[in-house]
C-alpha cells in the first residue's frame, strides 16, 4: 500500500498543480478593467487635446500610451441619464432612465452583472446616483460610495455596502475615492479579473478645490470659449434651471473667468489621483493585463454659447473626453480614432476583449475594430435628446459633417457646418444651398425618434 501511494500521490499532486496552472493561466489571459468617470468633464478639457492651459499630465500620459477618442458622445448630456446608459449599453427610452429619479428596468441585465456571469469580481466606489441599489446592478465589493447627486468634495455621507445608511466620511472625496480603488486592489480575490468603476464627482459644481488647487490657476488669466456670448441667442427652455442660475444674464466675465480657473482646478487635481490609481497598477504588476478606460459623463458649457451647465445638444453638452488603454494594442498607441462612438458602446467593446457573452437588448455597438485600426468607425451619425423632466425641449442628429438641431419650445432649429464651423457659430439652417442637407437629416431625425418610440418629440413635432 505504501508503494502504491508513494506512485500515485506524487502523479495526482502533478495533475492537480497541472489544473491549477492552466486555470491561473486562462483567468490571466482575461485582462482586468479599470473604468474611470468623471463628472461634467468636456472633451476639450485636457492638456493633450489641445488646451495647453489645462494641466492634465497622467491623462495626457494614458492618452499616449493608449488611444483617444476624439468624438465620444453621450445621447442625453445629465449625469444620472448618462450614467443608466453606459452601465447597460442602451439608450434610455430602453433602459428606462431619461431624466433624474428614473429607475433602470428591473429586467435588464447590467455590464456589472454581466462581468459577474464571466468570472469577474465586480468593485464600485464613487458617486453612484442611481436609483435602484448597487448590488442589484451587479456590484460585489463597494466602498466609500456616495449616493447624492452633488455636493461639496469634503465631509460626505457615503456608505460602505448597498442597503445600508449613509455615514459621514471625512476627507476629500477625490482623494477617497483614489484610496478606496486603492484598497479594492489589496482587498481583491486574486484567483479572479475584475472590473473596477470609479466614479468620481469632480469636476462637477460646486467648484471648491483644495487649496493647492484653488490657486493654481489665475482667474485672470483664464481665456474665455472662442464661442463665449455673454446672452445666449434664445432660450431652449433651459434659462431657468439650477445650473444655468449660478451667474445672472448677461454672464460676468470675471466671475465666469473664476469659475473656469476652479474647474481647471479641480480637473488637475482628479488627473493626479487617477496618477495615483494609474501607480497602484504598475506597483501591484497589473499594468500588463489591465484594460484602462476613462470618460466623462456628460460635458459643460461654461459660457459657450452664453450657456453654463450642460443640458445642451452643442458640442460642449454632449461630446466628452474618452481614453483607452489596452496592453495588448501597444502598436496603436498614441493615436487618435475620430470615429463617432457612444459611452454605451464600452459594454460591448469590454465584453468582445474578455469574451464575455452580451445579454439580450444591448444597444451600444463594439469598437474593438476601430480600436484596432481595421475599421473606421461604427455608424455614421449621432443622435442626441434632452427633455426637462416630462417636457422635451430639443432632439438633434449629427453626422461628421452636419448637426441639426430641433427645438420644440423655441420653435426652431438649426443647422451646423462642423467642418467649417466647429463651435457652431453660424446657424445655416436658412440657407437656401442646404435645404436638401436639412431635409435629409429631418428624416433621418424622425426615424430614429421612431425607433425610440420617442412620443412626445414626434408629438411635438406634429404640433
Amino acid at each position: 500500500m505504501r508503494t502504491w501511494r508513494k506512485i500515485i500521490q506524487p502523479r495526482c499532486v502533478g495533475w492537480l498543480l497541472g489544473v491549477l496552472a492552466a486555470n491561473a493561466a486562462i483567468a490571466s489571459e482575461r485582462p482586468n478593467i479599470l473604468f474611470i468617470v468623471s463628472d461634467d468633464q468636456v472633451h476639450s478639457a485636457l492638456g493633450i487635446a489641445g488646451d495647453t492651459r489645462l494641466q492634465t499630465p497622467n491623462l495626457d500620459r494614458l492618452a499616449r500610451e493608449g488611444l483617444r477618442f476624439t468624438h465620444a458622445f453621450v445621447p442625453l448630456p445629465i449625469c444620472t441619464p448618462s450614467r443608466a446608459a453606459f452601465l447597460t449599453g442602451r439608450f434610455g427610452s430602453s433602459n428606462g432612465v431619461q431624466f433624474f429619479g428614473d429607475k433602470i428596468h428591473e429586467n435588464i441585465v447590467t455590464w456589472p452583472q454581466t462581468m459577474a456571469r464571466n468570472g469577474y469580481q465586480t468593485a464600485m466606489t464613487g458617486k453612484w446616483h442611481n436609483v435602484r441599489d448597487g448590488d442589484y446592478y451587479g456590484f460585489e465589493w463597494t466602498g466609500n460610495v456616495f449616493i447624492a447627486g452633488m455636493g461639496p468634495f469634503t465631509d460626505q455621507p457615503m456608505i460602505q455596502k448597498f442597503g445600508e445608511k449613509p455615514q459621514l466620511v471625512k476627507g476629500n472625496t477625490t482623494e477617497l475615492y483614489t484610496d478606496t480603488a486603492l484598497r479594492f486592489l489589496d482587498e481583491r480575490d486574486r484567483d479572479r479579473p475584475f472590473f473596477l468603476y470609479v466614479a468620481h464627482q469632480a469636476p462637477h459644481d460646486p467648484r471648491v478645490p483644495v487649496p493647492h488647487y484653488t490657486d493654481l490657476y489665475d482667474p485672470a488669466l483664464m481665456p474665455l470659449p472662442p464661442n463665449f456670448r455673454p446672452v445666449p441667442k434664445f432660450d431652449p427652455g433651459t434659462l431657468d434651471i439650477r445650473d444655468e442660475r449660478l451667474l445672472p444674464i448677461p454672464r460676468p466675465i470675471p466671475k465666469l473667468k473664476l469659475e473656469i480657473a476652479r474647474y481647471f482646478g479641480l480637473i488637475s487635481h482628479l488627473d493626479a489621483q487617477i496618477g495615483r490609481l494609474l501607480r497602484g497598477l504598475e506597483e501591484k504588476g497589473l499594468a500588463d493585463n489591465t484594460i484602462v478606460i476613462f470618460c466623462g459623463d456628460n460635458g459643460l458649457t461654461l459660457g459657450a454659447h452664453g450657456f453654463l451647465g450642460k443640458q445642451t445638444l452643442h458640442e460642449e453638452g454632449i461630446r466628452i473626453p474618452l481614453i483607452i488603454r489596452h496592453p495588448r494594442l501597444r502598436g496603436q498607441a498614441g493615436q487618435t480614432r475620430d470615429a463617432l462612438v457612444y459611452l454605451h458602446d464600452l459594454m460591448p467593446t469590454v465584453c468582445e476583449w474578455t469574451g464575455t457573452p452580451l445579454p439580450e437588448g444591448v444597444q451600444g455597438k463594439s469598437l474593438v475594430t476601430v480600436s484596432e485600426g481595421t475599421q473606421p468607425g461604427v455608424r455614421d451619425a449621432v443622435f442626441g435628446r434632452y427633455n426637462e423632466r416630462k417636457v422635451p425641449l430639443m432632439r438633434m442628429i449629427r453626422t461628421h459633417r452636419y448637426k441639426l438641431i430641433k427645438y420644440f419650445k423655441a420653435e426652431r432649429e438649426e443647422l451646423f457646418d462642423l467642418e467649417n464651423d466647429p463651435y457652431e457659430m453660424n446657424d445655416l439652417s436658412g440657407d437656401p444651398d442646404l435645404q436638401q442637407v436639412c431635409n435629409e437629416l429631418r428624416r433621418r431625425l424622425i426615424d430614429w425618434l421612431v425607433e425610440q418610440d420617442d412620443r412626445i418629440a414626434l408629438d411635438a413635432l406634429e404640433r
